[in-house]
């Protein structure tokens, strides 16, 4: 995945835990990444419109999801800066009085947003903080391996770690096969995943890295595609989902990264976007006749215009999205067409597929951002919104010595 895409992507989910934080260190050394993290959700809330003129019931939506005024009018700030937005002022440029959008796709949403970030933090603290959410994100790893490969003090280590412990952002454990101290993010995982434990005795965690991130950059990869150890490995211990199509060229499987902790609704949308995924994949690398060059304007089409045209290897390539409700197929002649079967979760089911497909990850929901969307637009949309928002709780934890120190440091002025 190219870099900065990445680092946009982990200020975004970074965002859901710093929202719901204030204090010393996060105001101090993470006002910056607090900022340009709101700033990335404000624009996934307010990106398919062209123009906000009513900017009271901007401020009610993003109250909705938890972003205050004052952290909504430095988000904006940063996405005029960026050229996402141009902001209209009335007399002076205290009050805003328009909002005119030019939010562009997710993939250069997230990419100017990384570069962004690279070229304005002066926070090492920051910087070090999305790097190990970053690496957090393909699996959990030792504690003194991300140490060593980030080359962090301890005292950097630790108040890192406690603000994200803080922030639902970071968690440990202790793995169950050596005793060595598991560092992880409850952003992509839930504790203990047993079967990471099985290959973290075999590999480091940089040759699992490595591996691994082959197939957030192509979602849905073929089984027959991948000759890496490590992943043939994970794929044995059922580290990864999964999925089977079959068509003219035979039974193939796909395989995703997984995505732990999440509630049944979601598992079952996951469920069915890997499903229209897969399908599509086949079409893509196996499909006889004529194969996908554009999976992302195929999908789009799908739901866009509501069918495909009619194809002899539909009836086969689709038939798990049928059995799933995600489509109808429909005779043509002697071929098929696919219908897509218009209702609100399929819709849901084909804006995570779309995500995944086009920067690797699988985005997260809640009722909250569907509210704080409602209130700048009531009426139904004619496509899905993409975002990424995370649920998350604080639970009270002890301040390391090294985090304590450096918040009286703060306070005295010795650190500014």
């Amino acid at each position: 995945m190219n870099e900065n895409r990445s680092i946009g992507i982990r200020i975004h989910d970074s965002h859901h835990g710093l929202v719901q934080s204030i204090g010393a260190i996060v105001e101090s050394e993470l006002g910056f990444l607090k900022e340009l993290g709101a700033a990335v959700q404000i624009a996934t809330v307010i990106k398919d419109h062209e123009t906000i003129h009513d900017v009271k019931s901007f401020f009610a939506a993003t109250g909705e999801i938890k972003i205050q005024q004052s952290l909504a009018k430095a988000g904006l700030e940063h996405l005029q800066a960026l050229d996402f937005v141009r902001l209209q002022y009335k007399t002076g440029k205290s009050q805003i009085k328009r909002i005119d959008i030019l939010v562009p796709g997710l993939e250069k949403l997230y990419e100017d947003t990384g570069d962004y970030f690279n070229s304005e933090n002066e926070s090492a603290l920051a910087k070090n903080t999305v790097e190990i959410i970053d690496k957090l994100s393909h699996f959990p790893q030792k504690e003194r391996e991300i140490i060593s490969n980030l080359d962090l003090s301890p005292q950097d280590y630790d108040i890192i770690k406690d603000i994200g412990k803080g922030t639902s952002l970071l968690s440990t454990y202790t793995s169950p096969t050596d005793s060595e101290s598991i560092i992880y993010s409850p952003l992509y995982w839930d504790d203990n995943p047993a079967s990471i434990f099985e290959l973290q005795k075999k590999y480091s965690s940089d040759e699992m890295f490595t591996a691994l991130s082959k197939i957030k950059e192509y979602q849905g990869i073929s089984g027959d595609q991948l000759e890496d150890g490590i992943l043939k490995s994970a794929i044995e211990l059922g580290c990864f989902p999964t999925l089977s199509v079959n068509s003219t060229s035979g039974s193939k499987k796909f395989v995703f990264t997984p995505q732990l902790g999440v509630g049944k609704e979601e598992k079952s949308l996951l469920h069915k976007a890997r499903v229209l995924l897969s399908c599509v994949r086949y079409g893509e690398n196996f499909a006889g006749i004529t194969k996908i060059f554009a999976p992302d304007k195929l999908l789009n089409a799908l739901v866009g215009r509501g069918y495909l045209k009619a194809h002899s290897e539909t009836l086969r390539q689709y038939e798990s999205a049928r059995n799933c409700g995600l489509v109808q197929i429909i005779p043509s002649g002697k071929k098929y067409e696919v219908h897509f079967v218009d209702n609100d979760e399929n819709r849901k089911a084909f804006a995570i597929a779309l995500e995944m497909l086009t920067i690797g990850e699988a985005p997260k929901h809640d009722e909250s951002l569907d509210a704080a969307k409602k209130i700048l637009l009531p009426d139904p949309l004619n496509h899905p919104l993409q975002t990424r928002t995370h649920i998350l709780t604080n639970e009270p934890f002890e301040r390391s010595e090294n985090t304590v120190n450096k918040i009286n440091d703060l306070i005295r002025g010795v650190d500014i």
